[in-house]
């Protein structure tokens, strides 16, 4: 079984393209079949904060996958799809490589 993709949606309580890129991550992550695990991260708090230092993020919303910044805005459901399937796809080419 693959690792699981993890899909971090940093948003602002203060924006209001943040509610739209979180349905949308939703969205895509319910119609796959994959292990995805998504998590709202609000600059609102602590952990937020803290991560988005990390992300070195200069917008809400920013989407990251698997520790990495994949998109920043509100992306469509196919942009969203075509960023879980790559990911998924580097994952597995990433896997192969052990025996």
């Amino acid at each position: 079984m693959p690792d699981p993709v993890f899909i971090e949606v940093v948003t602002s309580p203060n924006c209001v393209h943040s509610p739209r890129a979180m349905k949308v991550a939703k969205r895509a992550v319910t119609k796959r079949h994959d292990a995805i695990i998504l998590r709202e991260i609000s600059i609102a708090t602590e952990e937020g904060m803290q991560l988005a230092q990390a992300f070195e993020v200069k917008a809400t919303p920013t989407i990251a996958i698997n520790g990495r910044v994949a998109f920043v805005g509100v992306p469509t459901m196919d942009v969203m799809d075509g960023l879980i399937t790559a990911t998924l796809q580097k994952e597995k080419e990433r896997n192969s490589y052990f025996f």
